[in-house]
Order: structure tokens, then sequence, then C-alpha cells
């Protein structure tokens, strides 16, 4: 298929370079595959991670390369990042502007991910494919503001379309 448009939503968890440091979340990952083999996608994660009980939101940027066999589909992401890290009790005093990235306390931290995964397609109907999806990921930042490295796994669902 020349062109599809997916949507790809998972839980993951995972740890920091920080000790005793565990964070647990969701992602979600929208993009355009193109030969079913090269695509460009944008990818929202939010989580929680223990020491400083603090709330993560990440935005990110990139490109996916996939090895089109079926239905186990194995491929590598890269990722440009932009990640939110703020305590979650001082989100009480401007929740709004916390979640747009506006508020008190908000460490702005740029970076990047890289990933392995692989997708298996179990169901397909019309133009639909239907997939499990495992991941493993590394995020790397280059200042000390936080953790300096995230690492983790995701477990997760897709929907790919043809257009």
């Amino acid at each position: 298929r020349a062109v599809d448009f997916y949507v790809e939503g998972a839980v993951s968890g995972g740890a920091s370079t920080w000790q005793a440091d565990p964070n647990i979340g969701g992602t979600l990952h929208l993009g355009f595959e193109f030969l079913d083999i090269i695509s460009v996608e944008t990818m929202g994660r939010i989580g929680y991670s223990a020491v400083d009980e603090r709330l993560l939101e990440l935005l990110g940027v990139g490109a996916k390369a996939a090895i089109p066999i079926q239905p186990f589909t194995p491929f590598i992401r890269a990722t440009a990042l932009h990640q939110h890290e703020m305590p979650v009790g001082v989100m009480g005093n401007d929740t709004f502007g916390h979640v747009m990235g506006v508020g008190d306390g908000i460490r702005h931290r740029f970076g990047i991910e890289g990933a392995l995964g692989a997708s298996i397609t179990f169901a397909k109907y019309k133009k639909s494919l239907f997939m499990a999806e495992v991941e493993g990921y590394v995020d790397a930042f280059p200042d000390d503001r936080g953790p300096v490295v995230y690492g983790g796994a995701s477990l997760g669902f897709g929907i790919q379309v043809g257009l």
C-alpha cells in the first residue's frame, strides 16, 4: 500500500538514571507510513515518576523504519523530544497552565529517543490492519536538570488504515 495513516496507543513502564525512580505512563503515536517502510509521526506521552513525585509530559516528532514482512513487522524509531517535568504537588495551583506547559516549577527539556520494536497484525478489515505492538525505548537528555537517561518498554495496540 502506498500511504497509510496509523494511530497506536500503549502503556509503558521504565526507570531513569536517578536511583529508585520507576515510571509508568501512556503513549500515543500518530503517523503516516509510506510504502510499508518509512513513517513520519508525532508522539505524546504522559507519565508519573517516583522521585519528586513528578509528572512527565513528552511531545515528539520523528521517523520510523520497518521491515515490511507480515504478520510480524520489526521496526526502529528515532524521535526528537520536548519533555516537561514537574512535581505533581504544584499542579493544583494552576492545573490548566501546567497541562499547557506554562505553569510554575516546570523543567523544559529537549532530547532524543531511540526505540526498537515489533508489531504483529492480528486482524484485517477492508483497508484496515489491527496490530499488537511491543517496544523498548531509551530517551537521552543533554542537560542535568533531571535524569539524563530514561529507559523502558511499552505494550500497545494500533490501527493502520490505507488511504
